[in-house]
């Protein structure tokens, strides 16, 4: 599997992933909480996708005390993640701009 630790920071408390599939077999992703100065993983949650399967969902910060998240990933899953500014879910920086329906 492929790993991705992210560490939170005072200005993001929430993450945007988007997964995808791309085999021909299943495939999952899994995440977990890491907490406190020990760095321990806490509250894993495991995603199956399907061949061709895709998924989009938000992971938030549930405390002072969590540190980061900890994001494994089988080969064949296509991962992108965005950050989100505060509560409110208003978008981070975005890596594509349309105009008059064209991709600039």
């Amino acid at each position: 599997m492929k790993r991705l630790n992210y560490e939170w920071d005072n200005e993001i408390w929430l993450l945007h992933v988007e997964v995808k599939n791309s085999s021909g077999s299943n495939r999952a992703i899994v995440y977990s909480r890491i907490l406190g100065k020990e760095k321990d993983n806490k509250d894993t949650t495991r995603i199956v996708l399907n061949p061709s399967e895709s998924r989009r969902f938000i992971i938030s910060r549930k405390g002072i005390d969590e540190m980061g998240m900890d994001i494994r990933f089988d080969e064949g899953i296509l991962m992108r993640i965005f950050r989100l500014q505060d509560r409110a879910y208003f978008p981070g920086d975005s890596d594509m701009v349309f105009s008059n329906g064209e991709k600039e």
